[in-house]
């Protein structure tokens, strides 16, 4: 049975050619989870399903392209009205955060109950249940006080790894070893960033991924410049891909 993977945003914070927050929508026979929920999300989702079979969402880390969805997708989910939980998995502040950014855009946001009940779980190394899904969160390079994380989600007797946002280190290849997917970030084609990870340096270091595919996401403007350089599959959102 083949898994669905459709990226509903394949952009950078800055949305480079136009392009939509972080939002990966797997879509298999146990259900749908949702890897990242960035602020541009909530439009995309809703062409693409009917919110209210999501299942789960797992966070990489609590930057705003990459969890800052999350207010809005409840919201509507309120209004929907959903009354089946609604897991919600990424780094230790997750709850905390959602919270501070929902009443930051909604003062009113928690003045009635919900109909449903959000599920915060705090995702680590070791697998967890989460929807539909297995998953477990890998520490990576990135900006510290955004609680960075791969993270590595089975479902359908598939494997997809996903760097989110991550520079070059040696926690990548232990993060997609064996994966049937692996989806990476690739903002820059060539100019070295601490923060993130250039074509270039993903292209040197492919032997070392032993992933049977790669996809490319996270774009920023050099990298859509040198599209057809780069050697990998390309993200592009709304497209679909089979496991």
């Amino acid at each position: 049975m083949s898994v669905e993977v459709r990226f509903l945003g394949s952009g950078n914070a800055f949305a480079a050619g136009g392009r939509g927050h972080a939002c990966i929508m797997v879509t298999a026979t146990e259900g749908r989870i949702l890897l990242d929920c960035g602020g541009s999300a909530l439009p995309a989702i809703t062409a693409a399903c009917d919110p209210s079979t999501i299942d789960a969402v797992a966070i990489t880390h609590l930057h705003g392209d990459h969890f800052g969805g999350l207010p809005y997708l409840v919201l509507q989910q309120k209004y929907a009205p959903r009354s089946r939980p609604l897991a919600l998995g990424g780094p230790p502040s997750l709850g905390a955060r959602f919270l501070q950014v929902a009443d930051g855009l909604y003062p009113d946001f928690l003045d009635e109950p919900f109909p449903f009940e959000l599920e915060f779980t705090t995702l680590h190394e070791t697998p967890v249940r989460l929807g539909p899904a297995d998953v477990s969160a890998h520490p990576v390079t990135h900006v510290p006080a955004s609680e960075p994380h791969g993270l590595r989600v089975r479902v359908g007797g598939k494997l997809i790894a996903y760097t989110g946002d991550a520079a070059w280190s040696d926690a990548l290849p232990a993060l997609a070893d064996g994966a049937d997917l692996f989806i990476c970030e690739a903002t820059t084609y060539s100019t070295n960033d601490p923060a993130h990870l250039s074509a270039r340096e993903l292209a040197r270091h492919r032997d070392e991924l032993r992933a049977k595919r790669i996809i490319v996401t996270h774009l920023g403007s050099e990298s859509l410049a040198n599209r057809h350089d780069l050697v990998f599959d390309i993200a592009e959102d709304g497209a679909t891909f089979e496991v």
